[in-house]
Formats: C-alpha cells, sequence, structure tokens
C-alpha cells in the first residue's frame, strides 16, 4: 500500500530518523516517485531527465497573494498549476476566471479541504459519499465558472489518502493523485529567502513544487527570485497536465443547461476574462447578425462583435443598454448633470456630468470600471427592480444599472449588477 499519512509519524529507528531529517533538511521527498492502486497514479517526481520542474499553488484559505502571484506568472511567462479548493473558487471568482483564462491548470482540492482519511485532522476519515461530493461540488462549480474541467488531476487536502482514498477517486473519474516533491513551508513562517533556498536546493528533473497563495505564506513574493533562480539553473516549467500528457486547450465553446444556449469563440474568451457570470449572467441568445454586425445577448450585457477595432479585448464591445433603457428620462432629477468636484468620497465624471461615490465607485474600480460599464449617467436614486417589485437604491451607467443590497453579497459590496439585458430584450 502506497499512503501518505500526513504529521503523523511511526516510532522509527534513530539512524532511519536521521536519514529521514536530511533529506527533508534538504527539500526533498522521502516517497516513492510514483506508483499506481486501484487504476490511480500517484505522482510525487515527474518521470523525465530533462531540467522541467513544476510549480503548484494550494488555495484553500484566503485571497493572499493570489493576485500578486498571478501578476508575475504573467510578467515571467509562466505557467503552473493551482490546486483548488471550491470555497476558495466560490469566494473569488474573479481571480479563478483569471487562473483559466491565463493558461494555467487547475487540479482539485476539494471543497473545503478536509482530511479524507482524518489522519491529519483526528477526526476518522469521511466517507465515499463525503469524498464524492467534495470531489463534485467543486468540479462542477469551477466549470460553471470558467469553461475547466479539473479531471482528472486531483491533490489531497494535507497529502492524506489510502487505498479506500484512491479507489474513491477512481470511482469518480480521478486517475492521477498528485502529491509534491519539496514543500516550500511558507505556511511554517519560513521568509521568502529561506523558501528559495528549500527550492533551490532541492529541485530535480522532473521536481513538483508545493506552494500556497494564502497570506500566511511568502510563496507569493518568494515566486519571482524563485523563477529566476531556477532558469538560472537550467530549468524551464510546465504544468501537471502537460507532464502527465493530458494537457487540454482552452474551450473554444460553452454550452449553458440553464438556459439553452452556447458563447463560443471571442464571445466565451471575453465572457471569461471579463466578469464571467457574476457581470455578464448566462446567455439569453444564440449568436445573431444585426445591421452587419454579430452579437449576442446576456442577461447582464449585450456583447457586439467588431474586428479589428479592439484586438486586446478580442474585438468585443457592449452595448450602450443603459442608455437605451434611460432613454427620454434625461428630465428627471437624478439624470440632470450636476456640478461637482472630486473628494474622499466620490469622483466627478465631468464627460456625463455626474459622481460615483461609496460603495458603487468602489465596486466600478474593482470589477471592470469604464470599459465595463462606461461612465454614470445618473445620480444614486431609488428604483423599484422590474423583475422583483423591490425598491433599491440605483445608479445609472452606459452599460449597466448597479443596484445596492445590503447583505446580500459583502464580499462585493452589496452590489448587484441589474439585469438590464433580459430587460432590453423585453422591450
Amino acid at each position: 500500500m502506497d499512503a501518505h499519512v500526513g504529521p503523523s509519524r511511526r516510532r522509527k529507528p534513530l539512524r532511519v530518523v536521521l536519514s529521514l531529517l536530511l533529506l527533508i533538511a534538504m527539500g526533498l521527498s522521502t516517497f516513492p516517485l510514483a506508483s499506481a492502486q486501484s487504476g490511480v497514479t500517484t505522482i510525487r517526481n515527474f518521470n523525465t531527465s530533462e531540467k522541467v520542474i513544476v510549480l503548484t499553488f494550494d488555495a484553500g484559505s484566503d485571497r493572499g497573494y493570489a493576485e500578486q502571484i498571478l501578476n508575475t506568472l504573467r510578467q515571467k511567462n509562466v505557467k503552473v498549476t493551482f490546486g483548488m479548493t471550491g470555497v476558495w473558487a466560490q469566494a473569488n471568482p474573479d481571480l479563478m476566471r483569471r487562473i483559466v483564462s491565463d493558461g494555467h491548470d487547475v487540479m482539485n482540492h476539494s471543497w473545503d479541504h478536509p482530511s479524507f482519511t482524518g489522519v491529519s485532522t483526528n477526526r476518522g476519515p469521511i466517507s465515499s459519499a463525503e469524498r464524492a461530493s467534495q470531489l463534485k461540488r467543486t468540479e462542477d462549480l469551477v466549470y460553471t465558472q470558467t469553461g475547466f474541467r479539473m479531471k482528472p488531476l486531483f491533490r489531497p487536502p494535507y497529502g492524506d489518502y489510502d487505498n479506500s482514498v484512491l479507489a474513491d477517486l477512481a470511482k469518480n473519474g480521478y486517475t492521477y493523485n498528485i502529491m509534491w516533491t519539496v514543500d516550500t513551508l511558507g505556511w511554517q513562517g519560513l521568509t521568502a529567502s529561506q523558501i528559495n533556498q528549500r527550492v533551490f536546493n532541492g529541485a530535480t528533473p522532473g521536481g513538483n513544487i508545493l506552494m500556497h497563495v494564502g497570506a500566511a505564506s511568502q510563496d507569493g513574493p518568494a515566486l519571482p527570485a524563485m523563477i529566476d533562480g531556477l532558469r538560472a539553473r537550467g530549468y524551464r516549467f510546465a504544468t501537471v497536465r502537460e507532464m502527465v500528457g493530458l494537457q487540454t486547450p482552452a474551450p473554444t465553446e460553452r454550452h449553458f443547461p440553464q438556459t439553452g444556449y452556447t458563447v463560443k469563440g471571442n464571445f466565451l474568451k471575453y465572457w471569461n476574462s471579463y466578469g464571467g457570470l457574476a457581470v455578464f449572467g448566462y446567455p439569453l441568445s444564440g449568436e445573431i447578425k444585426k445591421d452587419g454586425v454579430t452579437i449576442q445577448h446576456f442577461e447582464r450585457a449585450r456583447f457586439e462583435l467588431r474586428p479589428g477595432t479592439w484586438p486586446a479585448r478580442y474585438d468585443i464591445h457592449l452595448g450602450l443598454l443603459g442608455r437605451e433603457l434611460t432613454a427620454g428620462r434625461g428630465g428627471e432629477v437624478a439624470f440632470k448633470p450636476v456640478q461637482a468636484k472630486n473628494d474622499a468620497h466620490c469622483t466627478f465624471y465631468p464627460q456625463t456630468g455626474h459622481r460615483l461615490c461609496g460603495g458603487f465607485r468602489g465596486y466600478w474600480e474593482k470589477y471592470g470600471g469604464l470599459a465595463i460599464y462606461g461612465f454614470p449617467i445618473s445620480e444614486e436614486f431609488r428604483e423599484v427592480n422590474p423583475d422583483t417589485g423591490k425598491t433599491h437604491v440605483v445608479q445609472y451607467f452606459e452599460r449597466q444599472r448597479f443596484e445596492w443590497h445590503p447583505g446580500a453579497w459583502p464580499e462585493r459590496m452589496d452590489v448587484m449588477l441589474g439585469r438590464v439585458g433580459a430587460q432590453r430584450m423585453r422591450e
């Protein structure tokens, strides 16, 4: 039986203990490189003599250094593999979409990081049904957010697994159990310099480095020097999926059973890269030709393909739904331009004569800005939601309507986007 049992240790003769400590100090795995059990291959070191190394980041706690890590990877042109928990993906859908749109690999790391065997948590093993649920919930969420299928790659929480876990993985379509050769121990408080020394000491052809995105670890700050140092030592980088021969191209189309429509090509690239479900909603139509322009309707937007006009954004423009829905309302108080100046609470936009303040400003700046929403075309005011009949504080923009729903979505400043695409289609 090939089983890793986390932090627990059986009593060993002194000579064996000293040997293990020496290997650990060098940053090397004390386990076999790879083994197969129950139809599942457990991999620590990838079988190659080439100086190629795999960087992996587990995402199971806070947002931490994730944005910094992604920025570094983009600047250094490196692709890595993320071990993804469902709770992290649920809390950070924007980063989840960016991970996939930037071309990184993702493997299932469970829903909320329980020990499947119970060894590391002293709680006993979770059941086969619970294991299946942990896998499926995470797989389904990541697919809904990004269109990316994590199967057949799995990383066990705490590194805990045994034969029963491997059997359950196989039943659920996961045929690779991904361990590691070097744990940076950033989560134990090592400095960036200490982390990099462990990685450099333990680097081997086919090596598999374990890191974490959370703020408790300095893996993110260590990454730029780590990449430079490994390259200086002759290494190139690959993902887990590449190393096991399962490199999957980015999806070119995605069907949404919720509405029965498919999004593909540049429309899908834009949807994935600039907001996904939270910003654009589900598709409400297929592609349509209108006045020589290919368009597609979504719950909260209308995509317009105008070849050659904006290559950096896949030549996609968003329809001016906010302006269209408020045509003829210029005489209302909220839509009349005001005279104002910037202050700590508000930004004034002379282009339209309106202010953007507080939580609406914070949301606008963080989740898309001018390119996604356009300039404000009204002040804040109270309005009845046409879908629910409830009254909310709202503000209109050239392409959208912001609604304040106190307590409904604190992670996003309690701002919800209006279903302006659906509303416009009904008119």
